[in-house]
């Protein structure tokens, strides 16, 4: 497997930080300080140069330093053979700018997937307890890393749902006449997203299953069931035997939009059945999937965030988890917590970079 390593990161005017420079090892990265000094931020930004956008914030507004009118970033990766530099320049509400080697991005969605990525961060109980939106965004997350056709189909169905709600809010005389017309642009696109969808789940639940029974000492099973109401019947059917109802509506009630990955612990739903240890297990086992996912389908490993992982998992949980991440299977590793030797006690010292923020 290719290498990806972040070499050294600087930040201008990003959250707390309104000038800093900072260099990282190949592998294990551990970001100390106390609560409030900037370690989560720390770790956005790494984020933030992979992806293109915030983990924790879906406006660039609260991503730039208070009073300040833009934020840069400035990073140098090693992709495999080659170190690139990248930098994002961004001016919330006008500029949004990102270059590899000096070359500009034409779409930032174009650089997803460059740089793989996974981060763990405290809100990922909602991945068990919230809303089917909040697992499809974790799944189209990794299909869009991987498969540049799932971007764009996702992006092209959101656009074509957005307009038809629309249309249906405006209760038109010849309705039915223009939900169809759009119908017709989001037929392929539903698809093809559907049977990603189809496809991911098949390829991620042995890898979640695999992976939770070393997290949990192998105690019981673990699944996956990816719901549509594609399986069913194909979009342009469900289209139209519900148009009269999504005009009554004035929303549209059928689609991949209402699909879910349910999660399940030994036959039963996580969420209701699922003790905290189980659910937190479920958690890392989704990460650590998702991680090997992503390394087998783009051929380089990716980078691994984890964000103050101790108040998530026991003693004996954390153990496993430290042990797994040791393997060869993992590369540059970034982890947050108060004290960096709660984390290094798991560590060899030689694997270990220590940044300490507020110093």
């Amino acid at each position: 497997m290719k290498p990806l390593v972040v070499g050294e990161l600087t930040l201008t005017h990003f959250k707390n930080y309104a000038s800093a420079v900072f260099s990282f090892g190949p592998g294990f990265n551990v970001i100390a300080g106390l609560n409030g000094m900037g370690k989560t931020n720390l770790l956005d930004a790494v984020y933030y140069l992979c992806t293109g956008k915030s983990h924790f914030s879906s406006f660039d507004q609260k991503v730039v330093q208070w009073n300040a009118p833009f934020f840069r970033l400035e990073g140098q990766v090693k992709r495999g053979d080659k170190v690139h530099k990248a930098v994002i320049k961004v001016k919330p509400g006008s500029i949004k700018e990102l270059s590899i080697d000096g070359a500009i991005v034409p779409r930032i969605s174009q650089h997803i997937g460059f740089f793989p990525v996974v981060v763990s961060a405290p809100g990922d109980i909602e991945l068990i307890t919230g809303g089917s939106v909040v697992r499809r965004r974790y799944f189209d997350h990794l299909l869009c890393q991987v498969d540049p056709d799932y971007l764009r189909a996702l992006m092209t169905y959101n656009q074509v749902l957005q307009q038809r709600n629309a249309a249906l809010r405006q209760r038109y005389d010849d309705i039915s006449r223009i939900t169809a017309s759009y119908d017709q642009q989001i037929t392929g696109p539903a698809t093809l997203i559907f049977e990603k969808r189809k496809w991911l789940a098949s390829q991620i639940e042995g890898l979640v299953a695999e992976t939770y029974a070393i997290l949990a000492e192998r105690r019981e099973p673990v699944a996956i069931h990816y719901t549509s109401e594609l399986f069913e019947y194909p979009y342009e059917v469900l289209a139209d035997r519900n148009r009269e109802a999504d005009i009554n509506q004035m929303r549209t009630l059928s689609g991949i939009h209402r699909d879910d990955f349910d999660l399940l612990v030994k036959e039963k739903p996580a969420r209701d059945f699922g003790s905290q240890g189980q659910i937190k297990s479920l958690i890392f086992a989704l990460h650590l999937a998702k991680h090997r996912l992503l390394a087998q389908q783009t051929g380089f490993t990716p980078l691994l965030i984890l964000d103050d992982i101790f108040d998530k998992l026991d003693e004996r949980r954390l153990q496993q988890l430290m042990t797994m991440l040791r393997s060869e299977a993992f590369g540059q590793v970034f982890i947050s917590d108060t004290d960096s030797q709660r984390v290094t006690a798991y560590l060899p010292p030689e694997d270990v970079c220590c940044i300490q923020i507020g110093e």
